[in-house]
């Protein structure tokens, strides 16, 4: 009778009965020490893209990179140098994110010293003091040696909207700040 008290009993009651006997302790060993690998420090390394296809190079790794959990840690790309996007990470990883991309010629297997890159990482302070009206020149090409006259300044984007003087319909035409060099100042003209 006792046997089938014994197994009608429910897990539950099983397990609180064992709580209350002593349970006997296993003998401990010390632990040999856990081998652990060294984390080997991320670099960055270059890749060669097509000109001119730099953010799409981006975007596309982006999507990758957090589809796939690749452990990228960065990707930049200066606009100063046409052709190259920078990743940062272990070489693995990188090959392993750029395989098969759109638009990439090639990865340089070579890590760039980040004091090579830090004077695109500081981004440049332009002290040009533009007003509407002036009269500048150009310094980039399509339009580069053309003078124009400012239309609109845009300090958070560091852009200016000018209208081409030559031009026989006013053309207008957005240029970053630093391209452009002052002629003559909307106060300094005689009139």
């Amino acid at each position: 009778m006792e046997e089938i008290k014994n197994e009608q009993k429910t897990e539950t009651e099983k397990f609180i009965e064992s709580a209350d006997k002593p349970t006997e302790v296993a003998e401990q060993k010390p632990v040999a020490p856990v081998a652990v690998a060294e984390e080997t420090p991320s670099s960055v390394f270059t890749v060669k893209t097509t000109l001119g296809r730099e953010n799409v190079v981006m975007d596309f790794l982006t999507t990758r990179i957090q589809a796939q959990s690749i452990p990228i840690k960065a990707i930049m790309h200066p606009p100063e140098l046409k052709g190259y996007i920078f990743v940062e990470g272990k070489i693995e990883e990188v090959q392993q994110s750029i395989q098969g991309v759109p638009h990439i010629r090639g990865l340089i297997n070579k890590p760039v010293e980040l004091s090579k890159l830090q004077q695109f990482l500081v981004p440049k302070v332009v002290n040009i003091e533009l007003n509407i009206g002036d009269i500048v020149e150009i310094l980039t090409s399509p339009f580069k040696g053309d003078k124009a006259r400012v239309a609109r300044v845009d300090k958070t984007k560091n852009e200016v909207t000018l209208e081409l003087l030559e031009a026989g319909v006013p053309i207008p035409v957005k240029v970053n700040m630093e391209f452009v060099k002052v002629l003559e100042k909307v106060g300094d003209r005689k009139e």
